[in-house]
């Protein structure tokens, strides 16, 4: 578990700078460069199902006595042997993880208010990634926005580098503390996707985030290098040229070839 964890963390300044490539035809993507707006999306909107989605182990009924019997104890270590196991029969009858329905009813709410108050920005940390330039930057038509990391990550206030394993590992709701789950759950995903070297920032609202909280303006020394895609049209490379020079006169504007 404490393996999860540091690999999970990881050492998010040992890259100087991270990258997040888009589509200069994007009028929502153009914002990161005319209104210096990068985007923290609710996991609801990704495209691997499992990402911040990952499986999860819940006590059978039969185990649930013991559960809170051991919980009572924790929490509450000056009550009697009797009050214990009073405590643990109560709860073991009374909550939802042993109701299939509740429990399906439970895992359906947390999903949706995770959904709506959590955001997430993706990066990485290889900017002459093909992959990467053919799916997020239409087909080296788009552009790649270099940020430093450590001015990115202090922004916003949380993140790490994602960790790419052949099978996910589970969320055991009895023995994963809060840590552990949250490590498990944001910075693993399959292998399929081990071509995006993501590293990634997170955030939580109180409360359920609207589109415009989402839109996270970044200091202007962040960005420090602009990538111009080697399909990207003179216009477009154009346009870039100008309001980088306008808005951000020490970022290095790189053509690529």
């Amino acid at each position: 578990r404490d393996c999860l964890l540091s690999r999970g963390l990881g050492d998010v300044y040992k890259r100087q700078i991270l990258y997040k490539y888009r589509n200069w035809d994007n009028e929502l993507h153009k914002k990161v460069l005319t209104d210096n707006i990068l985007y923290m999306a609710s996991p609801r909107d990704f495209e691997d199902i499992h990402d911040c989605n990952i499986p999860k182990k819940f006590p059978k009924k039969s185990e649930l006595y013991d559960f809170f019997l051991k919980k009572s104890k924790t929490e509450y270590p000056n009550r009697s042997r009797s009050e214990h196991r009073q405590y643990a029969r109560y709860w073991r009858d009374k909550s939802p993880l042993g109701n299939p329905i509740q429990l399906s009813q439970l895992i359906e709410r947390f999903n949706n208010e995770f959904n709506n108050k959590f955001g997430v920005l993706s990066l990485t940390a290889n900017y002459d990634n093909n992959a990467m330039w053919e799916k997020y930057a239409d087909n080296h038509k788009g552009i790649c926005f270099g940020f430093n990391a450590k001015s990115l990550f202090e922004c916003v206030g949380g993140g790490g580098e994602v960790q790419y394993i052949d099978k996910l590992p589970t969320i055991n709701f009895v023995d994963d503390d809060f840590l552990n789950k949250h490590v498990k759950n944001i910075f693993f995903k399959e292998n399929k996707w081990s071509f995006e070297q993501e590293y990634r920032l997170h955030k939580m609202w109180e409360s359920d985030a609207s589109n415009n909280e989402r839109c996270i303006h970044f200091p202007i020394e962040s960005l420090v290098e602009i990538r111009l895609g080697k399909n990207m049209s003179q216009d477009a490379k154009e346009d870039i040229k100008r309001i980088a020079k306008q808005k951000y006169p020490n970022a290095k504007i790189i053509e690529c070839h």
